[in-house]
């Protein structure tokens, strides 16, 4: 029996000795809550020679609503003494992401001393990569100081971090790139006192899950400094953006030079921005200042000062992806200009535009101005007059001279008493010219009146078959509201020495990509010798009356209409040539043919005839034809009358409008010859 106890003292004895000689301490945790954030499982423990070894595991954090499962901490050269903790060769696991591969394990080494007040933590995820923190507290005034040091930091590292946001995913993420600098704080018991970042970025690339926001190859510096005085904090900074890509819905920017230089001060009610000047490289220089309340982050009041801009850069780069899918998308800008602007109360108060030698244009060829000298100013409150000239342009390729515009402003009112606008050798009067902004949109209206232009200019201006005469007219009230252009009235017009009126004329998106005309049109007394004469008919003698009714246009090209076209009543000679004999008898489409009577009159080169007669419903791109009268087996398009007589027959009644319309083409070409019966 005592033999026993003695073995039994013994083996305790070895245990002991063993348990000192490799001790271990094991320290778990089940739960940590807290408003911000919850930890699961935690479990730490040290052990080794000497208490060497730290192994530090965490089962779940979550942060916002992200889950991260698996952290693991370990140093094999821990050091606890009295007064300070040292680790110089840590590795840390970082957790698991759903959204992220998991990265590599990352070498810590950090330094804490309660004697002297410090820590000091070097990450060094890759060679030639270090993220370095220190920090120091405890001076004589009881404040505190750290340092962020970051040498080739890789800015795909920032991602993973970016989780842990309330906005996660809307959020650009970096992907690549890296950063060089400092982010130093500085404060004390009440919190952050100042902020100081240097940083300089290269190669970055960043985007959302949307994929509206993103950037390639971006580089340039960010320098920063904010102090706190009570609960107003004091800033300053200089962002340099040298190089790179952005898009930012609907901006597309490239980085060549741009230079944003601010200062300002924010508190618990507002955002002051008391003093920025922005460079766009190619563009110009802008001063501004305004101020924005919190928390809604809404614009106030705000101030901006830009002179001798180059439009060119400005419209492409910055205005231009704010008119997709308006009349002025596909517009292009050039020249100088200042603009001025004043914002008060989330209103405008004041904006002025100055341009020099300006010209715009349409690439579409809708519309072009140029040599544009103008000073708009516009004030909410308050009468202004504006001064405009233009040296010349165009509208639908039609040229216009050189007109000096007298424009009065009164707020969002515009008017012109009278203007005169040479076209080509005539000119374009308006007056009583008026613009609005109404709750629905803007409105405008305007009378006045065209004198003779040569038609002989205008087609060729225009690039169409050309035509002889005149165009002159009345042009009664036009207005305009919610996209709808109409005619009060009817438009009168003298052409082919006859006269062309239009009635209730309405046109759907003028300026638009699709726009749609309706009209009633009625000419009268057209001179059918002016007018075969223009298109290559071959020749006709007489006078017709045109009847388009319920025309529809989309696009500038018809989709229905219902047409007619006869002789005018009167005396006056009916003469027609053989060629445009054939001409009309191609009209009737394969099979068609003039009823002439045969023997020696197919040797005339003219034929008289009583009445000509044609008709056409539009309706879904079929023509249905019709003539002076029907006959057994068709219709008669020009009926015979004196000597020698010619009556010219019809035989298909449904045509394909696009058909028809290369008949018309191949006629007045003269590469249509049909046969003579």
């Amino acid at each position: 029996m005592r033999k026993l106890f003695v073995w039994m003292m013994l083996a305790f004895l070895a245990s002991a000795l063993a348990a000192y000689a490799d001790p271990k301490i094991t320290l778990s945790l089940d739960d940590i809550q807290s408003p911000t954030f919850n930890v699961k499982t935690i479990q730490a423990t040290l052990t080794g020679p000497q208490m060497s070894l730290l192994e530090v595991r965490v089962g779940e954090v979550a942060v916002q609503g992200k889950i991260w499962r698996d952290l693991r901490f370990s140093c094999r050269k821990f050091q606890l003494a009295s007064g300070s903790i040292r680790c110089d060769d840590g590795v840390l696991q970082l957790p698991k992401s759903a959204l992220l591969p998991p990265l590599p394990p990352l070498p810590v080494a950090f330094n804490y001393s309660s004697r002297d007040q410090t820590l000091e933590l070097s990450i060094k995820p890759a060679s030639g990569e270090n993220w370095r923190f220190s920090a120091r507290w405890g001076n004589e005034r009881g404040g505190w100081e750290s340092t962020l040091a970051i040498v080739n930091g890789q800015l795909s590292r920032l991602a993973q971090l970016a989780e842990f946001l309330p906005d996660a995913g809307k959020i650009p993420a970096p992907s690549k790139g890296k950063i060089n600098g400092t982010v130093k704080l500085r404060g004390g018991a009440e919190g952050v006192a100042a902020i100081e970042t240097n940083l300089a970025v290269d190669g970055l690339a960043f985007s959302d899950a949307s994929g509206l926001h993103a950037g390639e190859n971006v580089s340039g510096e960010i320098n920063a400094k904010a102090m706190r005085q009570g609960k107003l904090w004091q800033w300053q900074g200089d962002l340099n953006w040298r190089s790179g890509e952005v898009f930012w819905q609907p901006l597309y920017l490239t980085g060549n030079g741009h230079r944003f230089i601010a200062s300002g001060d924010v508190d618990e009610n507002t955002i002051r921005l008391l003093k920025g000047n922005l460079k766009l490289a190619g563009i110009g220089e802008a001063e501004l200042s305004g101020v924005m309340e919190r928390p809604s982050n809404s614009l106030r009041d705000f101030d901006l000062r830009a002179a001798n801009l180059e439009l060119s850069a400005l419209f492409s780069q910055v205005l231009k992806p704010f008119l997709e899918n308006t009349a002025f998308a596909e517009m292009k800008a050039s020249g100088r200009g200042d603009i001025q602007w004043r914002y008060r109360n989330q209103s405008s108060e004041l904006f002025s535009v100055n341009l020099r030698d300006a010209s715009v244009e349409d690439e579409r060829k809708r519309f072009a101005f140029h040599g544009i000298n103008a000073s708009i100013p516009w004030q909410a409150q308050g009468a202004t007059a504006a001064d405009i000239s233009i040296r010349g342009g165009q509208v639908l390729r039609m040229p216009l001279g050189e007109v000096r515009v007298p424009l009065a402003v009164n707020g969002f009112s515009f008017s012109i008493p009278k203007l005169t606008l040479p076209v080509l050798d005539g000119k374009l009067t308006l007056e009583d010219f008026g613009a609005s902004k109404q709750a629905q949109g803007w409105q405008w209206q305007f009378s006045g009146g065209l004198s003779p232009v040569s038609m002989q200019k205008l087609t060729e201006a225009l690039q169409i078959q050309p035509m002889h005469g005149t165009l002159s007219g009345v042009i009664p009230k036009v207005s305009y509201a919610g996209s709808t252009l109409k005619v009060d009235g009817a438009l009168l017009f003298k052409v082919f020495d006859g006269t062309v009126v239009a009635k209730n004329l309405t046109l759907l998106e003028p300026l638009g990509l699709a726009p749609r005309l309706t009209a009633y049109l009625d000419m009268q007394n057209l001179d059918l010798d002016l007018l075969t004469r223009t298109f290559s008919f071959g020749n006709m003698q007489g006078r017709i009356d045109v009847a388009v009714n319920g025309l529809e246009l989309a696009n500038w090209k018809p989709v229905k209409f219902d047409a007619s076209l006869m002789s005018s009543p009167g005396d006056y000679p009916r003469r027609i040539s053989q060629a445009a004999v054939q001409n009309i008898s191609s009209l009737g489409g394969a099979g068609a043919a003039a009823a002439i009577q045969r023997s020696f009159l197919r040797f005339f080169e003219q034929f008289g005839y009583s009445k000509i007669g044609w008709s056409c419903e539009l309706r879904n791109e079929v023509c249905r034809m019709g003539g002076v009268e029907s006959a057994p087996q068709g219709y008669i398009i020009v009926k015979g009358g004196g000597v020698p007589a010619i009556t010219v027959m019809g035989y298909n009644r449904n045509v394909n409008w696009r058909e028809l319309i290369d008949r018309l083409q191949r006629i007045t070409q003269g590469n249509v010859k049909p046969i003579i019966q």
